[in-house]
């Protein structure tokens, strides 16, 4: 673990992106899921050909970085694994940043808006299946959904179905059952995702992971969106299309019961370890 401003420039984080990287929940338990990051940035550092700490070890340097902080919780805590140097032999390093939690209680509330992209995600390209830090295309279309404002981008694919947001993973429910696009689709496996699929089907409600088009999205009974550091967020609007969104904590919403699981789940299952 090393500070960002001794990274080397002949790294290759510095001079191609070439690298990966994982957001992490931190509040005053710990890191929230980091099995499960640790898993994912693991699977990256293997197709990538990077050596990252094995597990155990990533863990207690994210421990040592918590101990050492002074921050109020929640925050977000970002870890980068660099490309390294192999020319120079330099190995790749690991890299921590925490910055604040962007989401507010008035979105969680509200919903927010979707703005639909006006350029694909190509889901044969080989990044999709990992959190690369060569993030440059998920920014410009971020900002391109500020623009129009809008909180998020909505992806379609090449072959025009859905895929995801710019930073997170979309769900959405019809007549009791929870959609999300499949990997095929060019989506990053999110954590979140991940949890949100197996506690659905714990819970007994029906899941279907596919292919499919904006029209079902806009067809749908109740949107939104996951990722690490929002959980679940509602979705009032995508583009023109406004979509209902139910009180917090209402038990005739599809949504809002997934997210009461989701929160307790969290409380009893989501930290590897305790600080």
């Amino acid at each position: 673990m090393i500070p960002d401003e001794t990274i080397l420039t002949n790294d290759r984080l510095v001079l191609f992106g070439f690298g990966l990287f994982e957001t992490l929940l931190i509040t005053d338990r710990g890191p929230l899921f980091a099995d499960l990051h640790w898993q994912r940035m693991n699977k990256g550092a293997q197709i990538l050909g990077l050596r990252l700490p094995d597990k155990r070890e990533w863990l207690r340097l994210i421990q040592g970085f918590i101990q050492q902080t002074l921050e109020t919780f929640p925050y977000a805590l970002r870890i980068t694994l660099s490309g390294g140097s192999p020319l120079t032999r330099h190995p790749a390093q690991l890299l921590f940043h925490k910055r604040s939690i962007p989401y507010t209680h008035e979105q969680y509330t509200s919903g927010i808006q979707l703005n639909l992209l006006p350029y694909p995600r190509n889901e044969q390209s080989p990044l999709c299946s990992i959190k690369s830090t060569n993030y440059l295309e998920n920014i410009l279309a971020k900002e391109e959904a500020c623009r129009q404002g809008c909180e998020e981008g909505l992806w379609l694919n090449t072959q025009g179905f859905l895929a995801e947001g710019t930073m997170s993973n979309l769900f959405f429910l019809k007549d009791g059952t929870l959609f999300t696009p499949s990997l095929s689709s060019g989506c990053l496996p999110g954590t979140r995702r991940q949890v949100i699929l197996n506690l659905a089907r714990s819970q007994q409600i029906s899941v279907q992971e596919g292919l499919y088009a904006l029209s079902d999205l806009l067809s749908s009974d109740e949107i939104f969106m996951t990722n690490s550091l929002m959980g679940i967020m509602p979705v009032r609007k995508v583009n023109a299309s406004s979509f209902p969104v139910s009180p917090l904590g209402s038990l005739d919403s599809g949504m809002r019961c997934l997210e009461t699981a989701y929160k307790n789940f969290v409380k009893i299952s989501g930290y590897f370890f305790d600080t």
